[in-house]
């Protein structure tokens, strides 16, 4: 998920994980606890977040 945007991106996000908290635009606030929502708040690029891939390897045939 950090391959692209560097050890600063992920050493900043772990230091404030769930620390930031923002207006939810109904009068109240939320905690930052996904990577995409802290770029945007940071004002960086998301697109450099890269995708995690869930599930089992395929096995080679």
């Amino acid at each position: 998920m950090f391959s692209k945007l560097g050890e600063e991106w992920f050493d900043d996000y772990w230091m404030n994980y769930k620390k930031i908290t923002i207006p939810d635009g109904k009068n109240g606030t939320k905690i930052i606890a996904n990577l995409k929502d802290f770029v945007k708040y940071r004002k960086g690029d998301t697109s450099l977040i890269v995708p995690k891939h869930n599930g089992a390897p395929k096995k080679a045939k």
